[in-house]
């Protein structure tokens, strides 16, 4: 080798080492970025001798990256549903394995207790009210509070939408840089970190495929299929009034339904309304609306005074047509019989669900509501409660399974019954069947009686030859406000819980006959408001019905809370008996609580609160390990390694001694003969 080729091999050899120290300098100090991948400067042979850097070389693992941007999205999803239970835990109290909302009801329980023993005590009469507003207020706080985490959830889905076009309009100027840089023959490394960054974050929010192209850019599109950023970045646009999703490029009006797991359907799915998420029992689905709905459930379960129900399964508001419903058509009847006579009620064509609930709210003793699931419900107030369907209306809105089907009475009545109930109960024993002008009874034809409720006009019940037990219970059922039934003791029983109950004997009195007692001529009825009593003790605020109570309108009736009127006296004993019967339900909107009591009824809502919030903590936890550990992971394959680099830096030195060595001899070499020459 001459001189000058040796000079040649030592210059390129330094010019190496010195890109090569450079190298790993800007590796050292980008040891603690985690965004920052590994550079490798690459060494090729020059052809003449020496060597020379070829390339810097940025490390990746594409199949590892890939993994781990799928557990980062599984991981954002599941850490925002455990945010959210946690945040209703410390509202509700779960967190801290409180129950105030339960500890309201068995307070109130308890206070009616004391009033049983001390009806005269001004003070028990007192803490009933007071307790009663202690559950209104309880379930208006949970509601206020559930307003306020959604409210911040919804601003959070603003923000999220925002940072995501921006992750994209970064990543479609990144793309464009690295193409003219790598064109120029500059590095790009730094400018891949860059992107990659934004990859990951985008990565919180969707599922993403990323898709390598030959000139330098990336496509990134979702799982399932939307693209994000490919030649150009798409935007998205987020109607928070509609509740609806739109992305440039897209034809679809609604991209929410179509959307892959991540942070973004994390929180949709959270806020969600729609009949769908309603009824699903997917964690981290219609989070606030079904906890609502219970609550609103757990409110009309307080003034519901039915005595038997039939519930529909498909999901409405009070616009929907059900006549969209399979097998529900204009024309079709729906008969429904309480007491013994039928009534109907028609459909109509393009008939909405809020006017059917009109139509059959209108029948005798009969009320209906859409409730807080959205299922239409039918309620009897005066017995059992058949509904027969010719038509396939009712079975096309899921109220019946057969025709005609009945529903028994509860055999224990309601809060709101127990309360309100005025009780006429007669002596002599009966059968449905027996006739009533036959012996022993013999009660004389065209004996009559009157019944009167809540200050209307009395209506007149006649007893013609022949007429049964059954006869007169269907005619008392005919009258609005009005329930009879033959209880369990075979004895007649004449109630109401519309108001003051008058009931009074009218020729040749059969009500005598029939084992009333009574007090020239107007029967003894238990539980009757008294003076300065109210009749109500929980109620709708003015300008609704108690069916129409939800968390929002439920209020203690405002007579007993300004003390203009007082609790009755004389129902504490079947107050407390409906209190702990457990007979209520709650189903739909993500629960099925069947059999319970009123306490349990509250405390089967927080225990699925805690047990949603149990499933979402659970996942949390092996999602963000997960990440953590992929995370370590591709940081081991394509991050700084300190010891690698340090050992590199000896080598790089020992390679720069040697070139050094090597310009100094010959330039020793040079010398002499630079001396000869002379």
């Amino acid at each position: 080798m001459s001189l000058l080729s040796a000079l040649d091999a030592a210059v390129s050899g330094l010019n190496a080492v010195n890109t090569a120290v450079n190298t790993t300098s800007q590796n050292v100090a980008n040891a603690n970025n985690e965004d920052y991948n590994a550079q490798e400067a690459i060494f090729t042979d020059v052809q003449n001798g020496g060597v020379q850097i070829s390339a810097i070389r940025r490390l990746t693992n594409t199949a590892l990256r890939d993994e781990l941007l799928n557990e980062i999205t599984a991981a954002a999803s599941s850490v925002k549903r455990d945010e959210t239970y946690r945040l209703i835990e410390q509202l509700t109290g779960t967190i801290a394995g409180e129950t105030p909302l339960v500890d309201t009801i068995e307070e109130f329980e308890t206070a009616w207790k004391a009033y049983e023993a001390a009806p005269e005590s001004n003070a028990a009469r007192t803490d009933v009210v007071l307790q009663g507003q202690a559950i209104v207020a309880e379930i208006e706080r949970i509601s206020s509070g559930l307003d306020i985490i959604e409210r911040q959830t919804r601003e959070e889905l603003v923000a999220a939408i925002g940072d995501i076009n921006n992750a994209m309009a970064e990543i479609e100027r990144l793309n464009a840089t690295i193409v003219r840089e790598a064109a120029a023959g500059r590095p790009i490394a730094d400018l891949e970190n860059l992107r990659d960054a934004e990859i990951i974050d985008l990565a919180q929010y969707f599922d993403l495929t990323v898709l390598n192209r030959s000139d330098g850019q990336v496509a990134v599109y979702t799982t399932s299929g939307l693209d994000l950023v490919d030649s150009v970045a798409s935007v998205f646009t987020f109607n928070d009034g509609t509740f609806e999703l739109t992305k440039t490029g897209s034809g679809s009006t609604d991209l929410l339904p179509s959307l892959p797991d991540g942070l973004l359907r994390a929180l949709t799915n959270t806020l969600a309304t729609d009949a769908t998420s309603i009824q699903s029992t997917s964690n981290g689905v219609a989070v606030f609306q079904k906890l609502r709905n219970q609550l609103d459930e757990l409110a009309f379960s307080f003034v519901d005074v039915s005595v038997a129900s039939a519930t529909g399964t498909q999901i409405v508001n009070s616009g929907t047509d059900i006549t969209t419903f399979t097998g529900v058509d204009a024309g079709d009847v729906i008969t429904v019989n309480v007491g013994g006579s039928n009534q109907s009620a028609t459909v109509t064509a393009g008939m909405t669900a809020a006017a059917l609930v009109a139509a059959l709210d209108a029948l005798t003793n009969v009320d209906a509501r859409i409730d807080a699931t959205g299922q239409i419900q039918i309620l009897s107030n005066a017995g059992d409660l058949t509904i027969t369907d010719p038509g396939g209306a009712a079975a096309g809105l899921g109220l019946v399974t057969a025709s005609p089907q009945t529903f028994s009475q509860a055999t224990a009545v309601t809060f709101a019954r127990a309360y309100q109930a005025e009780v006429g109960t007669g002596g002599a024993a009966l059968a449905s069947t027996t006739v009533l002008t036959d012996p022993p009874l013999s009660i004389p034809n065209a004996s009559t009686f009157t019944v009167s409720v809540g200050g209307a006009a009395a209506s007149t019940i006649t007893i013609n030859t022949g007429d049964t037990a059954a006869d007169v219970v269907t005619a008392l059922n005919d009258l609005e406000g009005v329930r009879a039934r033959i209880d369990a003791n075979g004895f007649l029983e004449i109630s109401s819980i519309a108001g003051s109950l008058v009931i009074t004997d009218g020729a040749n009195t059969p009500l005598a006959t029939l084992g009333f007692t009574t007090n020239a001529g107007v029967v003894t009825v238990e539980g009757s408001t008294l003076t300065g009593e109210a009749a109500r003790f929980f109620e709708a605020e003015a300008g609704t019905t108690p069916t129409d109570v939800s968390r929002v309108n439920f209020r203690v009736n405002d007579t007993l809370v300004s003390n203009a009127e007082t609790v009755k006296k004389l129902v504490a004993s079947p107050v407390i008996e409906a209190l702990t019967e457990n007979t209520r339900s709650i189903s739909g909107s993500g629960i099925s609580l069947t059999r319970e009591d009123y306490t349990s009824l509250a405390s089967g809502i927080l225990v699925e609160v805690t047990r949603q919030a149990t499933i979402s903590s659970r996942s949390a936890e092996r999602a963000v390990t997960l990440r953590d550990s992929l995370t370590e992971a591709l940081r081991n394959e394509v991050g700084v390694n300190l010891d690698e680099e340090l050992a590199r830096l000896t080598v790089l030195q020992t390679s720069y001694a040697a070139s050094a060595r090597v310009l100094s001899t010959v330039d020793e070499l040079l010398g002499i003969l630079e001396g000869i020459v002379r």
